[in-house]
């Protein structure tokens, strides 16, 4: 049993749940709700910060939105309190590109297909012919993705801390 408490026997249930083929990986399926789960607490957790850097804004409306809604919440709200607080500016600006970029990432996994690879694995492809994306989702990419969204998390606790001082 791992220290969360799933064994074998709890992975196999959850698998009796569907015939749908999913990848014999369990890691695999671990990292993807990994990262689906991470990215949604950095997206509450900015849409937080983006209400504590302008009162006007109501975390009720802002943290329902799609990702591309809470950052643009989040670099309008930093754009308010620059002037006030010049040091949450570099700060903010790091967090807008590196979120962008998770974003993208994000959309292209969630929106990806299964097939069956070259090595015979179940895996998710993702295709985008205006982008010429062409793609797995492997377990690195997905390693590289979770790793990020502590990266953000860490700038947007630094924000946070500055307004709260």
């Amino acid at each position: 049993m791992s220290r969360t408490g799933i064994t074998d026997v709890a992975v196999d249930a959850v698998r009796s749940q569907t015939r749908l083929a999913l990848p014999d990986d369990d890691a695999y399926l671990y990292r993807l709700g990994v990262a689906l789960y991470g990215f949604a607490k950095l997206s509450s957790f900015m849409a937080e910060v983006a209400c504590k850097l302008d009162k006007t804004l109501s975390r009720s409306e802002v943290e329902p939105g799609t990702g591309g809604a809470i950052l643009c919440n989040f670099r309008n709200s930093a754009e308010k309190v620059s002037k006030s607080l010049p040091e949450i500016e570099p700060v903010a600006q790091n967090v807008v590109n590196m979120f962008f970029a998770l974003n993208k990432e994000r959309t292209d996994f969630v929106h990806a297909y299964p097939i069956t690879n070259d090595a015979e694995a179940q895996i998710l492809h993702r295709r985008k012919d205006s982008e010429e994306k062409y793609f797995e989702v492997t377990n690195e990419f997905l390693d590289l993705f979770i790793t990020r969204l502590d990266t953000v998390s860490d700038k947007l606790y630094e924000i946070r801390a500055i307004v709260s001082a």
